[in-house]
């Protein structure tokens, strides 16, 4: 049975990789049909070519394996995460995790197909580290968003225009908020419009508070007014949020607290229970209905970690 798995998991991984690499997929005729595709895709502007590549869907075989909506959805989230991964890298990953979770569990499960059934434990496993890694950076990124309205009001205040400001404060300001910036300035000296550029700027971090600030620049753009003022109006209120959240914080702390004690408890008893008596804890380990037990604990604690998680995040 094992080496039945190892020889489709190492057949799988052949295909998967050749895949990957484009091997075996090129004829004279697709070529030059490629060739006259990339001289069309040349000559159109580069926002276009820009959102077909993201809307490009993940084939295998003439066959799609993943829509154009959801490579273009991948594609967003990869670029809010920092990540240089396309979406076909990405559908790559999911799928080795996947075939590596499944593998493991045949091994250790007592029955293959409750081990093939941690294959979508391992696809979904990648999409939450992704998720996480996102929610991280703009975490990040909103902690810095005041810092770098200050700057831009004392720039604007001291004679600069638009542009020279968010360039000196990208000097000043640590990543990843200052990639940003410098990413938007590029989009500047290749030709986009400032306000195209900011709106770009918008799509790729998917803030609410960064979509207020730039829909606040983009009508003083429009209409007038005192830049400089309406920024330091935006960072007051965002200093407000920041305090707000901080003293939720501080009255859901003993609530976090009792998660993270309710979540230890299992963990610390089977550490007990093993150095108490190992014979009888090693039972768990050992035997194949054990090891379903300890699987099944540890989905349930982690469905527990996720829910008190859910109940104390109070969104302001």
């Amino acid at each position: 049975m094992l080496i039945l798995v190892a020889l489709s998991t190492g057949a799988f991984a052949t295909l998967l990789v050749l895949w990957l690499f484009g091997f075996g997929a090129s004829s004279v005729e697709a070529s030059a049909r490629l060739k006259k595709l990339r001289e069309v895709e040349a000559q159109l502007p580069a926002e276009t070519r820009a959102r077909l590549r993201r809307r490009t869907a993940v084939n295998f075989a003439g066959i799609t394996l993943i829509s154009g909506n959801i490579a273009a959805n991948w594609s967003r989230d990869l670029e809010r995460a920092g990540l240089t991964l396309n979406a076909k890298e990405y559908f790559t990953l999911r799928v080795v995790v996947s075939v590596l979770f499944a593998f493991m569990g045949v091994v250790l499960l007592p029955l293959p197909i409750l081990g093939l059934m941690l294959a979508p434990i391992g696809w979904f496993l990648v999409g939450f580290w992704l998720k996480r890694r996102i929610s991280s950076r703009l975490h990040k990124m909103e902690g810095q968003l005041v810092e770098l309205l200050q700057m831009l009001s004392s720039g604007l205040r001291a004679g600069f225009g638009l542009l020279q400001a968010m360039e000196a404060a990208a000097e000043q300001i640590p990543a990843p908020l200052s990639v940003e910036i410098r990413r938007t300035l590029r989009d500047t000296a290749m030709g986009a419009s400032v306000e195209q550029a900011l709106q770009a700027l918008n799509d790729r971090i998917g803030s609410p508070d960064f979509d207020i600030v730039i829909t606040a620049i983009l009508i003083q753009r429009s209409v007038g007014g005192n830049l400089a003022e309406i920024l330091d109006n935006v960072a007051h209120t965002m200093r407000e949020r920041e305090r707000i959240k901080g003293e939720i914080r501080t009255l859901t702390s003993q609530q976090r607290l009792t998660g993270y004690v309710i979540g230890g408890i299992p963990i610390a008893l089977l550490v007990i229970f093993y150095i108490i008596s190992p014979d009888f804890t090693g039972l768990l380990f050992t035997d194949p209905l054990g090891r379903l037990m300890l699987m099944g604990a540890f989905i349930s604690e982690v469905i527990g970690y996720l829910i008190i998680q859910k109940i104390v995040n109070i969104e302001v």
